[in-house]
C-alpha cells in the first residue's frame, strides 16, 4: 500500500493507539501549498527531484488525477543556466511518461530564470516566491529598543558567507544548524565570536546550547537592529530578505542570483562588494540615512501585491482552462496572507480530495 495511504488509516485510529504509531512511524512530509482543490492546484519545489524518495508517494497517490504543480524554485538557477538546462527536461520527460495528468508551470524568481525556461518551452510565470510571505509575522515594533547595528539571519552553511559581517562590531545573528554544515559553524563561530548569537543562551556557542526561535521571537530581535543582511552570492530569492524589509529593515547586500532583489530599491538597500570592509561600509552608509521603517514596509508590500496578483491571475486561468470559474478576489483573500511555504504532512493532501 503506498506510504501516505497508510498514514491515513493511522490517522483514523483511537488517537492513543496512532499516536504511539506516529511516535515510531512519523509520517513524511514536505514543503507544499494545497492553492485549489477544483481543480488541483499543488504549490511544491521546483527541485523535488532532489528529494525523490520524499516525493513519489506523493506522485504515486495522484497518478490517476490531473494536478498543476506549481514549481517554487529555491536556488540560483540562473547562475549556470546551461546545467540547468541539460538537467530539467529529462526529468520532466520521465515524469510525463509516469504521470501523464500531472503538469508543470514553474514560478520564476527573476526574468532570468523565465528565460530559462521559454527556452526550454516550459510553462513558467514570473512570480518571486517572496510574495508568498506572511506579513502578519513580521511588522514593525516602533517601540523596540534599537541594540544592534546589522543582524544577520541565516543557516550556518558556507553559502550564506556569515565571514563578510566580521568588520561589523555590533553585531546580531540568528542562525539554524544543519548536520553537514557543522563544521563550518565552529569556524564561524570563532571568527564571529564578537556577535551576538541569538540562538544561544548566554554567547554558549557550542550545538548542545542551540534553540530554534519562532518567527515571533525572530520578529522581535529584527526590530532591534538597524540592518539586515543578505550575504549569499547564489541561493533562491531569500524569504530572509522579505522579511527584513517587511519589519522595517533596510538592507546591505552582495550582488546575488536567485532573484532576492526584485523587491529590493536602493532607496534603502544598498548592494555591496563581497568583502567586510564594503559590508560595513554599507551598514555605516544606511544607519546615516535613518530611514522611516514604515516607508521600507509598505513600499515592499505594494512589490508583493504585484506579484500576488500574478499568483491568482495564474489559478484563474488554470480554472478556466479546466472550465470552472472563480472568483479571483475571493482567492486573494482566502490564500494571502498565509503561511505558505512551510512543511506539512504530505499524507493530508489526500484527506482534502
Amino acid at each position: 500500500m503506498n506510504l501516505l495511504k497508510v498514514h491515513q488509516l493511522i490517522d483514523n485510529l483511537p488517537w492513543l493507539l496512532a499516536n504511539s504509531i506516529k511516535k515510531q512511524f512519523p509520517a513524511p512530509t514536505g514543503y507544499y501549498f494545497l492553492a485549489s482543490q477544483t481543480p488541483l492546484i499543488l504549490l511544491i519545489p521546483e527541485d523535488f527531484f532532489e528529494e525523490m524518495q520524499r516525493w513519489l508517494p506523493l506522485f504515486e497517490s495522484l497518478k490517476k488525477r490531473r494536478v498543476y504543480f506549481l514549481g517554487l524554485i529555491r536556488s540560483g538557477i540562473e547562475y549556470d543556466p546551461a546545467a540547468y538546462k541539460r538537467l530539467l527536461p529529462p526529468i520532466l520527460a520521465k515524469h510525463s511518461h509516469d504521470y501523464p495528468e500531472h503538469h508543470f508551470i514553474f514560478l520564476a524568481n527573476n526574468q532570468a530564470q523565465s528565460q530559462i525556461f521559454d527556452e526550454l518551452s516550459l510553462e513558467s510565470v514570473f512570480i518571486n516566491h517572496n510574495c508568498l510571505a506572511d506579513e502578519t509575522l513580521f511588522n514593525i515594533a516602533p517601540k523596540m529598543e534599537k541594540r544592534f547595528d546589522a543582524i544577520h539571519n541565516a543557516v550556518s552553511a558556507p553559502y550564506k558567507r556569515h565571514e563578510l559581517a566580521a568588520h561589523i562590531k555590533s553585531l546580531a545573528i540568528v542562525t539554524y544548524l544543519q548536520s553537514e554544515y557543522l563544521p563550518y559553524f565552529d569556524k564561524i563561530a570563532s571568527t564571529l565570536s564578537h556577535a551576538n548569537w541569538l540562538n544561544f543562551p548566554h554567547d554558549q556557542l557550542n550545538k548542545k546550547s542551540f534553540n530554534m526561535l519562532s518567527s515571533s521571537q525572530i520578529c522581535a530581535y529584527l526590530n532591534q537592529a538597524h540592518v539586515g543582511l543578505c550575504l549569499s552570492h547564489i541561493e533562491g530569492a531569500m524569504f530572509a530578505s522579505i522579511e527584513y524589509m517587511l519589519a522595517g529593515l533596510p538592507i546591505v547586500s552582495t550582488s546575488s542570483f536567485g532573484g532576492r532583489d526584485v523587491f529590493f530599491d536602493p532607496e534603502y538597500v544598498t548592494i555591496v562588494e563581497a568583502d567586510p570592509d564594503a559590508v560595513k561600509d554599507g551598514v555605516d552608509r544606511m544607519l546615516a540615512k535613518n530611514l522611516d521603517p514604515s516607508i521600507i514596509r509598505q513600499s515592499t508590500l505594494r512589490k508583493m501585491a504585484e506579484h500576488r496578483q500574478r499568483f491568482v491571475s495564474l489559478i484563474a486561468d488554470i480554472s478556466d482552462k479546466e472550465g470552472i470559474k472563480i472568483d479571483p478576489q475571493k482567492i486573494y483573500v482566502e490564500t494571502f496572507p498565509s503561511q505558505i511555504f512551510k512543511l506539512r504532512p504530505l499524507h493530508k493532501i489526500l484527506s482534502t480530495l
